[in-house]
């Protein structure tokens, strides 16, 4: 009992560490400073997240449990912006997170994205409901604006927050009848520090 117990403290500070690492230094990280920063050996880490993928994907799942418990407290009338502005807020948060997860051939993955964009088609569904959304527009026109932030990511090297945010609201005006001017602030707030 003792040992399962050690087991998912050990899971949960992995996962915590990484998301903290992938922070600080990109999802490339060597994976060797996550266990260090959960304070677990290269064997543990491995045993638990046989690869990148797998902690990328245990990374990525826990992002989308967050988005999910979060998204009760945003503005259902305008539930699309918050939205993308929290995603973006977690891209600029992770660099290379999103576009390893997207690289993934992997049915936990794909799991974990069919929540995501559960999300997205819900909120877009509504906004189409009030009238909010552009006629032409789809689901994957939305899907869209994160490809375009990992674009802006993988060339900004100045204020690469205040860019994903412009061309999110860029690509909003295209999705969106009534487009913001700006993005709301994003709120919600993912991993901290780690126990280690």
């Amino acid at each position: 009992m003792a040992e399962r117990r050690d087991a998912v403290r050990n899971r949960r500070l992995i996962v915590a560490a990484a998301e903290a690492v992938f922070r600080e230094e990109g999802a490339a990280v060597p994976l060797d400073r996550v266990a260090q920063r959960a304070g677990v050996g290269r064997g543990t880490l491995y045993r638990h997240f046989p690869d990148r993928l797998a902690l990328v994907a245990a990374v990525y799942a826990a992002r989308v449990d967050a988005l999910e418990r979060h998204v009760g407290t945003l503005p259902p009338e305008r539930l699309v912006e918050h939205l993308v502005a929290e995603i973006g807020a977690q891209q600029v948060a992770a660099p290379g997170l999103f576009g390893a997860v997207h690289a993934a051939d992997d049915p936990a993955v794909a799991e974990v994205e069919r929540r995501a964009g559960a999300l997205l088609d819900a909120a877009l569904a509504d906004a189409r409901a009030r009238g909010r959304v552009r006629p032409d527009v789809t689901a994957e026109d939305l899907r869209l604006l994160f490809a375009m932030s990992e674009g802006v990511l993988a060339v900004e090297s100045g204020d690469a927050a205040a860019h994903v945010r412009r061309a999110l609201v860029l690509g909003l005006r295209g999705v969106l009848v009534d487009a913001p001017d700006e993005l709301p602030a994003a709120t919600l707030v993912v991993g901290g520090p780690t126990d280690a």
